[in-house]
Formats: structure tokens, C-alpha cells, sequence
């Protein structure tokens, strides 16, 4: 019996399957979430407004680092919340090169909620570096802030993602939102 085509297996086992190295799993896997990863990228660049960087540019990198991580992805969610943040570290990334190059920091426009819900102008690179910092305090905080302010999600994927509850999400995204403002300011 001759295994299923790509489009049959669910993306699930695809994930699991290319975690675990598998033979043929990345490239089924590639063409069952390209679609999926495009849309992410293009949500994420309309955000930043950098004419420099195609959406396309930004999937192929993102899945080159994805797949130099290593990580065993354990769900649909979990793989597109881990490459919707490699994505928004290289669009800092390039702007900290940008910045580097220029001898200042490149603006970029993130779609921010801090303590205004209008989008707020932030320093991609001050931005990165709030988060990391973030990060070594509050590793789930930085994460919930990232996959749902920077990532797209929806607060019950995200949620679902770190295994928390919607309630906790929310807990955790005000301080988030606070700690992070206190850092930028």
C-alpha cells in the first residue's frame, strides 16, 4: 500500500514527522503550510511597512531557521507559533542591521497595545531587546505578548499553545503590555 499524498496527512504528524527527521516529511510539509506561512508574513510586513522585504523572502528564511532549530514541534499551533516568531526576530533582526549600517535605529511601525490601543511608533531593535529581557524574566509572558501582539494569534490559540488558560492569558498580557511599556518609555 502506497502512503497517503501530502494533502491528506494532517499537518500534525507532518510536524511531528519533520521534528523527527523523516524522509520526504519536509518538503509534504512545505507544501501543505506555504500557503499558511505566506499569509503570516504578510500580515507581519503590513505591520512593519519595510517595501525592502517580500513576504515570500520572509517565509523562505523563517524556514530555514525553522528547520536549523531542531525543536520537536508537538502541534499544528505549536509550529505555527514558533515560525510566526522566527519571523518577527529576523524583521528585527534586519532592522538592528539597518539601524547598525545607518550608525541609528530604524523606525518601524508595530501594532502595539501598550497603554494606547492606537498602533504606537517603536524602535524595532528597542523593541527586541524589551522582549528578551522579558524573556529572561518571563519566558510565557514574553511568548504570550509575542504570539498574540507581534504573531497575529487569537488569544485562545495562543492559549492553547502554552497550555494556559484564556484567563491567565489575559493576566499575563497586561503585564506584559506594562512591564514592556515601562521598558520603551
Amino acid at each position: 500500500m502506497s502512503p497517503p499524498p501530502p494533502d491528506s496527512v494532517p499537518i500534525t504528524q507532518l510536524v511531528r514527522a519533520w521534528s523527527e527527521g523523516r524522509s520526504g516529511a519536509s518538503d509534504a510539509l512545505a507544501e501543505q503550510v506555504y500557503g499558511e506561512l505566506h499569509q503570516i508574513a504578510s500580515r507581519q510586513l503590513m505591520r512593519e511597512r519595510r517595501p525592502q522585504l517580500e513576504a515570500t523572502e520572509l517565509v523562505h528564511e523563517a524556514w530555514l531557521r525553522l528547520g536549523q532549530s531542531h525543536l520537536a514541534f508537538s502541534t499544528r499551533q505549536h509550529f505555527f507559533a514558533f515560525a510566526a516568531l522566527q519571523m518577527r526576530r529576523l524583521l528585527i533582526d534586519l532592522a538592528r542591521s539597518a539601524g547598525a549600517r545607518a550608525g541609528q535605529a530604524d523606525p518601524v511601525t508595530l501594532s502595539l497595545r501598550l497603554v494606547d490601543p492606537s498602533p504606537q511608533p517603536a524602535d524595532a531593535a528597542l523593541l527586541g531587546n524589551a522582549l528578551e529581557q522579558l524573556d529572561h524574566l518571563d519566558a510565557r509572558k514574553s511568548q504570550a505578548f509575542a504570539l498574540t501582539e507581534l504573531g497575529g494569534f487569537r488569544h485562545e490559540e495562543v492559549a492553547e499553545i502554552l497550555e494556559i488558560s484564556t484567563a491567565t492569558l489575559e493576566r499575563d498580557l497586561r503585564f506584559a503590555r506594562a512591564w514592556l511599556a515601562s521598558r520603551m518609555a
